[in-house]
C-alpha cells in the first residue's frame, strides 16, 4: 500500500470540509496549491479526530517525516498517541504501524511522524527541531498555545523538502484577537493557505446526547461563551470575566528573585485516568518577602495519578517548597499518592467551601493590586484564566486555575480566607 489517492478510512464518515487535508497533493483550486492548513473549531468540532485520520493517512506516502508539535509536550504516549493508536485500531491496520513513545513509524513506507515539545523543562527547543532532517509536514497542535511570533517563522522556515509537497498544519481553538495568528492568517486571509473551520454541529452525530444538552444549555446561559468556546469565534476580551490579556501580560517578568521564602506546588487531581479526563493542575507559584507572588511554572497534564504525583513531588524538591491540594473530592487521595512516591515532601490540605468563582476572585483581586507576577509564558494556565468565567454549566474543569488558586490563596490569603482550613 502506496501513495493512497482516496483515504483509508475503513467506513468512517469524513466531514467534508476536512476532505482536502486528505488529498495527496495539497490543491487549494485549480494548480494553486496550499502551504498551509489553518485547521479551527470549537468544542467537539472534530478537528483533532480528522486532522490525526489526515495524518496517518499521508504516512502511505512514502519519504514523509511529519513533525508534530505542542507548544509543551512532555509526555507523548500518554497524552497523544493513545489518541493515534485508537485512530489506527479504528481503521483496522495496526499491523502497518510501529509506535514508541515519541513516534509512529508506517512499516510499509518507512514514513513517520515525530512528537516533540517546543518547550521543554531544559528551555525552547526550536533549535533542535529546525535540525531534524527531511520534514515535509510541521503541525502545530493547539496552536493558540504558543505566543511567540518568532518561534513560529523559525520552524515554518525549515520546513522545505525539495521533492515532496511541504505542509504546515496549524491546529487551534480561536482565541484572542490579539494573538498573532489571528493577524498572521485570520485579518487578512492568504492565497496559499487552507482554511478549515467547523463546529460540534458539523460533528453532531459523533457525540452523545447529554454531551448536545450541555452545549445547548450553555447557549440559552451564556451566549458569548457559546460563541467563543462552542462555535469557535475570535474574541476580544469579555467585560463578564475576570482576567484579560493585557493584565496578564503587564504582570509578566523574565526571572523570579532569587531569595523565595515560601514556594507551594497547587494541585487539582483529575478523578480518573482516561484520555477523555479532565487535566491535573499542577502549578507552582512562590512568595518572596516583600509578600509579592510569582507563577513560576505549569506542569499541568493529563497523567496516571503515579505520574501526576511524580511531577508534583519533583517541583516541590526542585523548588525546595510543599504541595497544596483540595480534598473536598478526592478526600486522601493527594497526600496518599504523594506518599507512594515520596514520604517527605509535605502535603497541605486544603478545603473548599465556596464555589470556583467565588474562590477565584480574592485572587484576581491580588492581580488587580500588582502583588502576582508571571515569570515566563504559561500559555494554557493563561488561556484557561481568559476562559474563566461564573457560569457554572461549562463542560471541563478549569483544572490550571484551580491550581492556581490553590496555591496562590496559601501563600497570600490563608489567614483572611476561611475556605482554607
Amino acid at each position: 500500500m502506496t501513495a493512497v489517492a482516496e483515504p483509508i478510512t475503513s467506513g468512517v464518515v469524513l466531514l467534508h470540509q476536512y476532505r482536502p487535508l486528505f488529498r495527496q497533493v495539497p490543491v487549494l483550486s485549480g494548480d494553486a496549491r496550499w502551504r498551509y492548513a489553518f485547521v479551527t473549531g470549537g468544542r467537539g468540532s472534530g478537528k483533532s479526530f480528522h486532522v490525526a485520520l489526515a495524518l496517518l493517512n499521508l504516512t502511505y506516502e512514502p519519504g514523509h517525516v511529519i513533525l508534530f508539535t505542542r507548544y509543551t509536550l512532555s509526555s507523548a504516549d500518554v497524552s497523544i498517541i493513545p489518541e493515534f493508536r485508537e485512530k489506527i485500531g479504528l481503521l483496522s491496520v495496526e499491523d502497518d504501524f510501529y509506535i514508541t513513545r515519541s513516534e509512529i513509524v508506517n512499516l510499509r513506507t518507512g514514513s513517520r511522524i515525530l512528537f516533540r515539545g517546543i518547550k521543554t523543562s531544559s528551555g525552547n527547543q526550536t533549535a533542535a527541531l529546525k535540525s531534524i532532517q527531511g520534514v515535509t509536514t510541521w503541525v502545530l497542535d493547539e496552536a493558540e498555545e504558543l505566543v511567540d511570533e518568532e518561534t513560529f517563522d523559525r520552524i515554518d522556515l525549515s520546513i522545505r523538502h525539495k521533492t515532496l509537497p511541504n505542509r504546515v498544519i496549524v491546529v487551534l481553538n480561536p482565541t484572542n484577537e490579539e494573538h498573532f495568528l489571528y493577524r498572521m492568517f485570520v485579518k487578512e486571509p492568504r492565497p496559499d493557505t487552507l482554511y478549515v473551520h467547523t463546529t460540534w454541529e458539523d460533528n453532531r452525530h459523533n457525540l452523545s446526547a447529554t454531551w448536545i444538552q450541555k452545549a445547548e444549555e450553555i447557549r440559552l446561559a451564556n451566549p458569548a461563551r457559546y460563541a467563543h468556546i462552542f462555535e469557535g469565534r475570535w474574541s476580544k476580551d469579555n467585560p463578564g470575566l475576570l482576567w484579560t490579556r493585557g493584565q496578564i501580560e503587564r504582570c509578566r517578568l523574565l526571572s523570579a528573585p532569587t531569595d523565595l521564602r515560601r514556594v507551594l506546588v497547587g494541585v487539582d487531581p483529575a478523578m480518573t485516568a482516561t484520555m477523555d479526563s479532565n487535566e491535573t493542575g499542577i502549578v507552582v507559584c512562590g512568595v518572596d518577602k516583600n509578600k509579592k507572588a510569582y507563577v513560576l511554572e505549569d506542569l499541568s497534564g493529563r497523567y496516571t495519578p503515579n505520574q501526576w504525583a511524580t511531577v508534583a513531588v519533583q517541583a516541590a524538591k526542585r523548588w525546595n517548597g510543599s504541595i497544596v491540594a483540595e480534598t473536598n473530592q478526592g478526600g486522601d487521595l493527594v497526600k496518599s499518592t504523594v506518599q507512594t512516591v515520596d514520604r517527605t515532601v509535605r502535603v497541605i490540605d486544603v478545603r473548599a467551601s465556596r464555589g470556583k468563582y467565588a474562590r477565584a476572585e480574592p485572587v484576581y483581586a491580588l492581580y488587580e493590586s500588582n502583588v502576582v507576577f508571571h515569570v515566563g509564558e504559561h500559555p494554557t494556565l493563561e488561556r484557561q484564566m481568559l476562559n474563566f468565567h461564573p457560569d457554572q454549566n461549562a463542560i471541563d474543569s478549569p483544572d490550571r486555575v484551580d491550581a492556581l488558586v490553590w496555591a496562590l490563596t496559601s501563600l497570600m490569603l490563608q489567614s483572611a480566607d476561611a475556605f482554607v482550613i
